[in-house]
């Protein structure tokens, strides 16, 4: 009786230390995590050969080397939403199956994302990106810009924000000078072709897709885009809700990163100006 009492409050016990680990207890324990980018996405993630490259991913790998682990790189493509991406790749799995990462990169760091999505939690904003306008040296107006487009062609990736903007600023009178592209790096060659006079798109990737070659364009800055409603927005982490303890260990790995200058580093390394984000928290 006495002996079967203390098996119990062993069991108990065990069952009690088994509930108390963490994600981030099994993640060390393996010596692994799985971090999720997207997919043909520079100057953030994107193949150079048989490597994978970019700012997210050199980002992964550095907060992993900070939480003693090794990274698994999940490269995902993108759905028609971020609440999609993240039930995919973050809290459920998609449908068609593959499991899901334990952190993911590049998610907006939004209060209102965050409050329709409790499954998740978003930590770390590291970055803030910027919608802007480039124009070849020989076309930068100290007036209006949008007037310039009702007469020369502006180059944008197809769906995105800047698109529907352009579509419909000026009462729509820049419209039939859209060119659409499925790639912002496509627009910014055919600006530095001559094929356009300007590309809207996120400062990053207009950056990183010219290259050296940034010095023969202008970036026009959003204050000069009337009636743009966004002109940026914060990026960070995402995990699954109930894995604070990872959360917070990456969140203070990006803090480092921060601090110490790498962060600047690696997206210097890309071409990119790095901006830290509005709502840097570490």
């Amino acid at each position: 009786m006495f002996k079967s009492a203390i098996l119990t409050l062993v069991c108990v016990a065990a069952g009690f230390a088994h509930a108390a680990s963490s994600r981030l207890d099994d993640i060390r324990e393996v010596g692994e995590i799985t971090v999720a980018v997207y997919e043909n996405f520079p100057p953030f993630s994107f193949r150079e050969g048989n490597q994978l490259r970019g700012i997210d991913v050199e980002i992964a790998e550095e907060f992993a080397a900070k939480i003693g682990v090794k990274p698994i790189i999940r490269v995902v493509g993108a759905d028609e939403s971020v609440e999609d991406d993240l039930r995919n790749n973050i809290w459920k799995g998609h449908y068609l199956g593959g499991g899901v990462a334990d952190v993911m990169v590049h998610v907006p760091f939004d209060r209102e994302l965050q409050l329709r999505n409790d499954r998740v939690r978003l930590v770390g904003a590291y970055y803030r990106e910027q919608i802007v306008i480039a124009l070849s040296a020989e076309h930068n107006p100290a007036g209006d810009v949008l007037e310039l487009f009702t007469r020369e062609k502006v180059g944008v990736e197809l769906d995105t924000l800047a698109d529907f903007y352009l579509l419909t600023a000026n009462a729509g009178r820049i419209r039939h000078n859209v060119v659409h592209f499925t790639r912002v790096a496509d627009a910014v060659t055919a600006l530095l072709a001559g094929r356009l006079t300007g590309v809207m798109a996120p400062r990053s990737e207009i950056e990183g897709a010219a290259g050296k070659r940034i010095d023969e364009l202008v970036l026009v800055e959003p204050g000069r885009l009337p009636g743009l409603m966004r002109t940026g927005w914060d990026l960070g982490l995402a995990v699954k809700q109930g894995h604070d303890a990872l959360a917070e260990a990456v969140q203070s790995a990006l803090g480092e990163l921060h601090s110490s200058g790498r962060l600047a580093e690696i997206f210097a390394a890309y071409g990119v100006t790095y901006q830290p984000a509005s709502q840097m928290r570490f």
